[in-house]
């Protein structure tokens, strides 16, 4: 999201608030305001009803003995005609028409009081009634405007609330609006330090649910990206070590081949070519191993392990690479094991081949005599000792139990067990396991790991 988008996510977000807060006012200001419009003219017509009933009880006495009125009560409110009939529907005194309307006809025939609005005006006709008949009628009458023209100051102190309400939600709505889009403005930067490879960034928390859940899925993807660099680059650094030796001695094959091809003409190079290819094969097979294991978090890939299945199949390995050599490898697995004589162990079977494979490969290049491997039950763990019969760790720089790493000694014969012990170490410490010597000379180095859980699973 660019600075640009934030902006429009905030306008939305006002425009939606005061919409809404425009759409609420009008629907509750409209009919209030219709409503009181209403309320003003019926109230009117009650006040000009009560205006003709007190003219009519004035002039009573003066219609009922045909005397000329002296004169009326003031209508009271600016813009009210008053007008009083006699009983043949003609004018007698006030404001109106010389003879009477329909209203005035109405209520002399006998109908009864009446408000109504007609002609733009509000009219209120009341009969003026002797002992035993009607002897005229009064007619009050105001113009509809001028009751709504009454209202006017009402109306604009109405509209002037809803300004100050959708005043109010506009800037409510700011408000909330960068509160909203200020976390998402924050991620979108964090996110381009991402990309160009910034795996520190954290955002930090909004005090808003859905945003910092994005920011906490943000927080765990970015550190799982930091993770996964680490490990491909382990992988790029600890790989090319493993991988040197091997590689340089199928090199020498394919050189040795060519020599001897070159020196006897004629010479089957067939055997060292299918040397050659099935060591290319393992190598191939080594790498994507590793690069499986460099990709995977630390605990996964794991499960019950069958160690027994594992020494056998990287003993047929190094086995054939031993014998070529005049030595020999000796298998020890009595020494731990369930019931049935299988040790159960929680692990990767590729993490754990690999490792076995450090282990087998540094006493092959560096070690002396027979190689024995042997398998016994450490408390919670398994423990797998490679060992060989060479003068190990001479120099004295390694102790007993100390744990394998980049520390250990690593050049020449007589050191041991240098070579892709990086590797080995942190292949074990991600199965919760460790890679330790046990003994300086003969050396022997010792792989640990953990037993299942046979009551929990």
């Amino acid at each position: 999201m660019t600075v640009g988008g934030t902006a429009r996510v905030r306008t939305r977000i006002v425009s939606l608030s005061v919409a809404i807060a425009a759409i609420t006012v009008a629907l509750f200001g409209v009919p209030l305001g219709f409503g009181l419009a209403r309320y003003a003219v019926a109230d009117e017509g009650v006040a000009l009803q009560r205006l003709a009933d007190l003219t009519a009880a004035a002039v009573l006495t003066d219609l009922a003995h045909d005397k000329v009125l002296a004169g009326l009560p003031g209508p009271g409110t600016p813009g009210t005609t008053l007008g009083v009939f006699d009983d043949d529907g003609l004018l007698a005194a006030g404001d109106g028409a010389p003879t009477g309307d329909e209203h005035v006809r109405a209520v002399l025939a006998g109908t009864g009081p009446q408000v109504a609005e007609t002609g733009g005006e509000l009219v209120a006709t009341v009969p003026v009634t002797g002992e035993h008949e009607i002897v005229g009628a009064v007619r009050a009458a105001r113009p509809v405007s001028a009751v709504y023209g009454a209202l006017v100051p009402i109306w604009l102190g109405m509209l002037g609330l809803a300004l100050l309400v959708l005043a109010a939600a506009w800037v409510i709505a700011r408000r909330q609006a960068r509160r909203l889009a200020q976390p998402l403005e924050d991620l979108a930067v964090l996110a381009g330090r991402l990309g160009e490879g910034d795996f520190s960034v954290r955002p930090q928390r909004a005090g808003l649910a859905e945003v910092d859940a994005l920011g906490g899925a943000f927080a765990t993807t970015a550190a799982r990206l930091d993770d996964l660099l680490a490990r491909e680059r382990a992988f790029s650094a600890e790989a090319s070590h493993q991988l040197r030796t091997p590689l340089a001695a199928l090199r020498l094959r394919l050189e040795n081949a060519r020599a001897n091809a070159l020196a006897r003409p004629g010479t089957d190079v067939g055997p060292a070519l299918d040397a050659a290819v099935a060591e290319t094969e393992r190598l191939t097979r080594t790498v994507e191993e590793l690069l499986a294991l460099a990709r995977a978090r630390g605990g996964d890939r794991r499960g019950p392990l069958d160690l027994h299945v594992v020494l056998d199949e990287v003993a047929e390995t190094y086995r054939p690479r031993l014998v070529a050599e005049g030595r020999s490898l000796e298998l020890d697995l009595d020494g731990a094991g369930e019931a049935d004589g299988t040790p159960a162990v929680v692990g990767s079977r590729t993490a754990v081949e690999q490792v076995l494979a450090v282990l087998l490969d540094n006493a092959l290049r560096h070690g002396e005599g027979a190689v024995r491997v042997g398998l016994r039950q450490v408390g919670d763990a398994v423990a797998v000792d490679v060992g060989d019969e060479g003068p190990g760790f001479a120099d004295g720089r390694a102790g007993r139990g100390r744990p394998a790493g980049p520390g250990a000694p690593a050049d020449g014969h007589g050191t041991g067990t240098g070579i892709g012990l990086p590797l080995a170490t942190r292949l074990a410490e991600d199965q919760g396991g460790r890679v330790v010597v046990s003994r300086e000379s003969p050396p022997v180095m010792t792989l640990f790991l953990p037993l299942t859980d046979l009551d929990g699973g």
